[in-house]
């Protein structure tokens, strides 16, 4: 039996960032476990977006593009998708989403 097994009060949790706390790219980069430069070739290709884009404090992120980044981080590096196949795999992971929201809101099931 392994040491995590005997005591899960000891096993280490992934930091979940709180989806309204703004993050500067510096800890954004931290938290996403990339760097400063990623997060920025993110940016320009409409992977992600700063929530705000002030000239003297640079981009700032919220925890849901923390969680965005590390899911890109993810996909690019244990997946080996390239970033155009990540927008696809991002736009469709959306639009999955925008449906089940609104087959929940509407209560019926999708066939």
């Amino acid at each position: 039996m392994s040491f995590s097994a005997q005591r899960p009060e000891m096993a280490i949790q992934l930091f979940e960032p709180d989806p309204h706390t703004v993050y500067n790219i510096e800890t954004a980069a931290h938290l996403a476990q990339m760097s400063r430069r990623m997060i920025l070739v993110y940016c320009k290709h409409g992977l992600i977006s700063p929530v705000a884009k002030a000239r003297r404090h640079g981009y700032s992120f919220n925890g849901n593009a923390i969680r965005s980044l590390r899911r890109i981080q993810n996909l690019r590096t244990v997946r080996g998708i390239n970033v155009a196949g990540i927008k696809i795999i991002l736009s469709l992971s959306n639009e999955v989403e925008k449906l089940r929201s609104a087959v929940m809101h509407n209560g019926s099931p999708i066939p």
